[in-house]
């Protein structure tokens, strides 16, 4: 039996080993490689571009995933995530959104559903998603949104106790008002390492594990 080629597309590179990680953990035996496209983030910040221009972008990385014999594609950027709809119209193969697992665990959680993001950009789909899913449930849900805006570029600068430090505030926070706390991006997860589980009042959920559950079994029925 051929190994298995997991390629992820990423837009920030701390992601990178964050992947590496968890893939040599929850993914014993699948191969991944990673497209990592920094420009793409600040790409789809810049409001006027339309989406089809970044639906064509993430295309060529598939693309390219799919030519090296990638069995699934994971696009790790929540701020794209909208696009992969389009996207996948045009894939031979699998590609998952990043925040799907997470959304639709989100919704069994609670209909109070507090939002915490270290990107303006990532607000706003993953509102979406909510309310998407919310619709498919059949449940009425109201969503509170909550922006932490210094944490990204302490992240990408390299001091991650102030990123996390400035994130478990928030979250903390938040989950006072609500019944459950959705960490919007893949590299938020590692604010979990520092907020104890007896500060966790209320569900908080991230990511990357729930994900590569979701890539997990696609690869298991992947011929």
């Amino acid at each position: 039996m051929s190994r298995k080629l997991l390629v992820l597309i990423h837009t920030v590179s701390p992601l990178l080993d964050v992947f590496d990680k968890l893939g040599a953990a929850l993914l014993p035996g699948v191969q991944l490689m990673h497209i990592l496209d920094e420009p793409l983030l600040e790409f789809e910040r810049q409001r006027e571009r339309p989406a089809s221009e970044i639906s064509a972008r993430l295309q060529t990385h598939v693309a390219m995933a799919e030519q090296v014999g990638a069995d699934v594609v994971l696009v790790t950027c929540s701020s794209v995530s909208p696009n992969v709809d389009d996207v996948r119209l045009e894939a031979s193969i699998p590609v998952v959104k990043i925040d799907e697992a997470m959304i639709a665990q989100a919704i069994t959680e609670g209909s109070q559903i507090g939002v915490v993001a270290t990107a303006a950009s990532t607000l706003e789909p993953t509102r979406q998603l909510l309310q998407s899913q919310a619709g498919v449930s059949g449940k009425k849900i109201e969503i509170e949104l909550a922006l932490v805006e210094n944490a990204l570029p302490a992240l990408l600068s390299g001091d991650g106790a102030a990123h996390d430090n400035l994130v478990k505030k928030a979250v903390l926070e938040l989950a006072q008002r609500v019944d459950v706390v959705v960490l919007a991006q893949a590299s938020m997860a590692r604010v979990l390492k520092v907020i104890p589980k007896a500060e966790r009042k209320v569900p908080i959920l991230s990511s990357p594990h729930l994900a590569l559950e979701q890539v997990r079994q696609l690869l298991a029925t992947a011929q």
